[in-house]
């Protein structure tokens, strides 16, 4: 076998272990866009959060994203599913941001991108709005919902009502909200450490390929065969 057939070979190898060591062997739900959240997930009140997104693959790439489920009256859960490239990118500037709700009142849906609790500010069901000696109003959780700001990754954030009317007009109008200042999405001040320390590969990493490929197998150095050693 000469050089380039046993590189050619190498190759192959390497695509195939690249391509079954990805987690689409996990089975991964797909998402081709936004039209498919509400039959993938059932139940009210739902919101689902972007909280990761990642590719695997070396030359053949799959793309994937990380949703946490938040339940209004059960645990939340994550997940991992598999999207199609232009989804992917579509969404590159929306991490930690709500990209489906549900209403529990009247099963209402919506799948513009905004800001994480979004589904429940407002509802006086889940909370009311404070005086604070700013002269403000702020949104807080009734005790038996007081874990959700650390579900929606708020941290000291507390909605304010001026927050509240932006939010409303950007629903009916049907536009991404990030924010009075911004602070929510991949880049918010808010949520965006939630991708600061992601263990996966990223589409603007570089790739070596002889680093991954010294991974799986090794590559024995090439000697020239001179007629005295062949003797």
């Amino acid at each position: 076998m000469n050089k380039i057939s046993l590189y050619t070979l190498l190759i192959l190898i390497f695509l195939g272990l690249s391509k079954s060591l990805s987690p689409s062997a996990q089975k991964a739900i797909y998402i081709q866009n936004e039209k498919v959240y509400s039959g993938l997930f059932q139940g009210a009140p739902l919101s689902l959060i972007l909280v990761d997104m990642f590719q695997a693959g070396f030359l053949i790439k799959t793309y994937y994203m990380k949703f946490k489920i938040v339940h209004g009256f059960k645990q939340s859960e994550t997940i991992i599913t598999r999207t199609s490239k232009k989804y992917w990118t579509a969404n590159k500037d929306k991490i930690g941001m709500s990209l489906f709700r549900r209403y529990e009142r009247d099963n209402r849906e919506s799948v513009v991108p905004m800001p994480p609790g979004t589904l429940y500010i407002g509802d006086p069901a889940f909370g009311g709005w404070k005086f604070r000696n700013s002269g403000k109003r702020e949104w807080y959780f009734h005790r038996a919902y007081r874990h959700f700001p650390f579900q929606f990754y708020w941290d000291d954030f507390r909605p304010t009502y001026e927050f509240y009317e932006k939010l409303q007009i950007y629903l009916k109008n049907e536009k991404p909200f990030f924010g009075l200042n911004q602070e929510f999405g991949t880049k918010g001040s808010i949520t965006s450490h939630l991708n600061e320390n992601s263990p996966y590969k990223r589409e603007d990493q570089e790739y070596i390929f002889l680093e991954h490929l010294s991974d799986y197998i090794d590559v024995p150095p090439w000697k020239k065969v001179t007629q005295e050693s062949e003797e």
